[in-house]
């Protein structure tokens, strides 16, 4: 019998219930809106995950002195790990800007990075125009021709672009692009795909005809012709990063693309059960207004939680410094339709670079951030970033950031001179673990307990520290199973001079305020 438990009491099992729901609203941009009370929850999981940001852990009214602070994102000094080609030695002349990049970077089971990344193979602007030139004379995007450029590497830090001689260029194959005229490629690595011609996946919109189309490929070089979309490709906008992964909830493919409403870019969602066919649109996430647009957004699941990383684009005031520059922010989700930000009071994930407001001069991910999503290692963040505005000039490279998943987001005392605390909902145990995300400073403290519970009071609370950085909690005496067999209890954690990451174990959390229906 299927035992059900946080995100896994199922409104309508499987895969197949998710495409098959009538949308209750329809958008005349071609996509449209549902509700996440019609999402698969996720089957139990022997440990459960829940992060600092997750409200679903707190009870509301025991929360004290705390507020959500972004984790230690560390940016590798050797970015930009390559550049465009215009600038190398010697030039490659498809390669005049990258522009936004949309980069996809994945480690396959052999140990070799792939980077797929968009770019403009004709851009006769940049061409034209020397770096000396471009303060006198305004950048045109006038007769720009997009495409899908390659580089690999067997470190994630040295990169090269091979000679693939697939496309024509000028009259040679020489050169490193996969394709012409496509725009926001998403490609997909699944080593484990029982197909090995389809271990690549790739997802696209055409130029000609505007039409969203996939292919497969073996080696992740060579791909398959086109395969337009049959139905549901939408009528405007998909012509950003076109981020593609597998759903463990629902075995789906789920494509997150940019789309327009109300005059400013939103985020929307498509699935597939076999990457051919795909289903309306959904619109998922909104800003608020020109100054908060969703341009792009990647996205990756780690212990039951949905991230998304969204380049947010600032636009409707050109009077401002950050007027059409793009920040990389934090996004988390339980089901897909619905997105929080990670830290509401300042979601910056990955920090631009010095200089946004000088072309030349800034550091090469001053002004704007586009990130793969993390399928390259535990901790790497791979992204293009430029400098320059994002309609003006705009040199770009490929940088690189690390981060710990379990630590991206954590809790800190809002008043330093004084300790946080916060109680839980309700946790019923099926085995005897227990771990606090915690790290301390020096002279910090974490206590944990269960109110006017006999056995569990802080004193009798044992902390250890195990080899990931978590403490594994046990009370002196004490079964975590035995106490709550009859009744889920809940427990209150003080932490002083210190982050709360999280908190993992062996039970089952009261969910009835947690999932919608």
């Amino acid at each position: 019998m299927l035992e059900l438990s946080r995100r896994s009491l199922l409104l309508g099992l499987g895969g197949m219930a998710a495409l098959a729901v009538s949308p209750a609203i329809a958008n005349t941009s071609g996509f449209t809106v549902r509700s996440a009370s019609l999402e698969p929850r996720p089957l139990k999981r022997q440990l459960k995950h829940y992060f600092a940001f997750d409200t679903g852990i707190y009870h509301g009214l025991k929360m004290n002195n705390m507020r959500l602070k972004m984790g230690k994102v560390k940016k590798d000094d050797r970015s930009p790990l390559f550049i465009e080609g215009l600038y190398e030695n010697p030039p490659k002349a498809w390669e005049p800007r990258i522009d936004n990049g949309y980069p996809n970077v994945i480690l396959d089971d052999k140990g070799v990075y792939h980077c797929y990344y968009t770019l403009f193979v004709v851009d006769p602007s940049s061409t034209a125009t020397p770096r000396e030139k471009r303060s006198e004379i305004a950048y045109s995007t006038k007769d720009r021709k997009v495409g899908l450029a390659y580089a690999r590497s067997t470190d994630g830090i040295h990169w090269e672009k091979p000679n693939l001689n697939i496309v024509d260029f000028e009259g040679s194959k020489e050169n490193n692009l996969i394709m012409r005229d496509v725009a926001g490629t998403g490609v997909l690595y699944e080593p484990n795909e029982s197909d090995p011609n389809k271990r690549f996946k790739l997802i696209t919109r055409k130029e000609d005809n505007l039409k969203m189309a996939v292919a497969f490929s073996a080696d992740g070089v060579h791909f398959s012709e086109l395969i337009e979309w049959k139905e549901n490709s939408p009528v405007l906008g998909a012509d950003c990063h076109n981020s593609v992964f597998r759903d463990s909830r629902t075995n789906q493919y789920i494509l997150n693309t940019r789309l327009w409403a109300s005059n400013f870019r939103v985020q929307a969602i498509s699935r597939s059960d076999d990457f051919i066919n795909w289903s309306p649109m959904e619109e998922v996430l909104r800003g608020q207004g020109f100054d908060e647009q969703v341009y792009s957004m990647t996205v990756f699941e780690h212990n039951d939680i949905y991230f998304g990383l969204a380049s947010v684009y600032k636009q409707g005031d050109i009077s401002v410094m950050d007027f059409d520059t793009l920040n990389l922010e934090l996004y988390w989700s339980t089901n897909l339709t619905e997105w929080n930000k990670a830290v509401p009071e300042n979601n910056i994930f990955i920090p631009s670079g010095a200089g946004r407001d000088k072309y030349l001069e800034g550091e090469f991910d001053s002004a704007t951030i586009f990130a793969s999503s993390m399928t390259a290692g535990d901790n790497r963040i791979y992204y293009t970033g430029g400098k320059g505005r994002h309609r003006g000039w705009r040199e770009t490279g490929l940088g690189l950031a690390y981060a710990d998943k379990n630590r991206l987001v954590g809790m800190v005392q809002r008043y330093p001179e004084k300790p946080m605390s916060f109680g839980t909902q309700a946790f019923k145990f099926f085995g005897e673990e227990l771990y606090i995300w915690a790290d301390l400073e020096q002279g910090g403290s974490l206590s944990i307990e269960v109110e006017k519970k006999a056995g569990f009071e802080p004193e009798n609370c044992e902390l250890n520290r195990q080899e990931n950085g978590a403490y594994k909690v046990t009370f002196k005496g004490q079964s975590l199973v035995d106490a709550t067999k009859e009744k889920p209890v809940p427990f209150k954690v003080t932490l002083n001079k210190g982050t709360f990451w999280g908190i993992s174990g062996n039970f089952e959390m009261d969910e009835s305020r947690y999932w919608k229906g």
